[in-house]
């Protein structure tokens, strides 16, 4: 009897031990809650996801099941905005959160949507409340199931969906028409054409304006066969200065001709009507005629 009363101790002591363990490890599963899950649609098809997690800070690791087994730049911080070590697995994120009371969860993915035509399509299954943001100024063409509420204050429109399978088409407008400012938009590509075509008229105009303005010096010697040859020099020293130069730059481009001398071929060039002398300041200036 007393070793049946012995085996009877050790079953309800074992049951206590059994019905101890589930109640933790129920406890343990309870500890964290998805507050906020968002899944922002860009024009290209990525959706960025982010989630924000309240957890037990005494709990050592979560599993927290991915919205599609494609990921990409996966981000997690904690509350100090420190990363959290994870470890990334088919379906779900393991993510040791040991300390932390509040972590945030970022990932891009391409995987749920798809494109045919013009029409988008956004294919998602989860087990959370989420708002999804379509791209600006998008229509909803197909819905497999009413949302919960569908917010058309702002140019980009917001869904919150219940958990479930959810299927979603709508059209993005084309890019050039900005419908807030009645304005379109210039590509990059038509703006740097325009550039480049501006700045070739301003170097045609640039050129054109500096054709005309040099001087033919051929033309005025071919005119006055006379001349001597420090007359031509001179000429031709004009010339290359643009039709005019004071009579100190004359003299520092000729040092070996004394300053009367020049003086007086200056003047027989007036005389000649070659050239016309002008007072600048307290300088002269010499200028061919055109």
């Amino acid at each position: 009897m007393k070793s049946d009363g012995k085996h009877a101790g050790a079953i309800a002591l074992f049951v206590i031990l059994l019905i101890s363990i589930l109640t933790a490890t129920a406890a343990g599963q309870s500890t964290f809650e998805v507050e906020t899950t968002t899944v922002e649609v860009y024009r290209d098809g990525l959706a960025h996801i982010t989630q924000t997690v309240t957890v037990d800070s005494l709990l050592p690791e979560i599993d927290l099941p991915l919205l599609t087994s494609s990921i990409e730049n996966l981000v997690i911080l904690d509350e100090n905005q420190l990363t959290v070590d994870y470890q990334l697995n088919v379906e779900n994120l393991t993510v040791f959160t040991l300390g932390a009371s509040h972590i945030s969860v970022e990932y891009d993915t391409v995987a749920l949507t798809n494109k045919e035509a013009e029409v988008w399509t956004l294919i998602i299954t989860h087990p959370y409340n989420l708002t999804v943001s379509l791209p600006k100024n998008s229509t909803i063409v197909y819905l497999n199931q009413v949302p919960t509420t569908i917010d058309t204050s702002g140019d980009a429109l917001s869904l919150s969906l219940f958990p479930g399978q959810w299927e979603l088409s709508y059209i993005v407008p084309l890019q050039q028409e900005d419908s807030t400012s009645g304005a379109w938009v210039i590509p990059v590509e038509y703006l740097i054409v325009s550039i480049v075509a501006i700045a070739l008229l301003v170097l045609a105009a640039f050129l054109v304006v500096r054709r005309r303005r040099k001087i033919n010096a051929k033309k005025i010697l071919n005119s006055h066969q006379d001349l001597m040859k420090e007359d031509k020099m001179v000429i031709e020293f004009l010339a290359e200065k643009e039709g005019k130069a004071f009579e100190a730059e004359i003299r520092q481009r000729f040092p070996d001709m004394p300053r009367t001398s020049l003086w007086r071929l200056i003047r027989r060039l007036e005389s000649l009507e070659i050239v016309e002398i002008k007072r600048i300041g307290l300088e002269n200036q010499v200028q061919l005629k055109k």
